[in-house]
């Protein structure tokens, strides 16, 4: 019988936590930078963005 051949691949988890973790910073960026904008637009204006909700 032939032996079975082993995966020198590293464990799949690491890299999907990298992914995750990545994406979860440019998410929580993203939030930020568009509420520092609103907070802009808000002071530039005078007017508050949900005034017609």
């Amino acid at each position: 019988m032939s032996k079975l051949t082993e995966s020198k691949a590293g464990p799949l988890s690491k890299d999907i936590k990298a992914i995750v973790l990545a994406n979860v910073i440019a998410v929580v960026s993203l939030v930020a930078f568009a509420a520092m904008g609103m907070g802009i637009a808000t002071v530039a204006t005078g007017e508050s963005l949900f005034q017609g909700l």
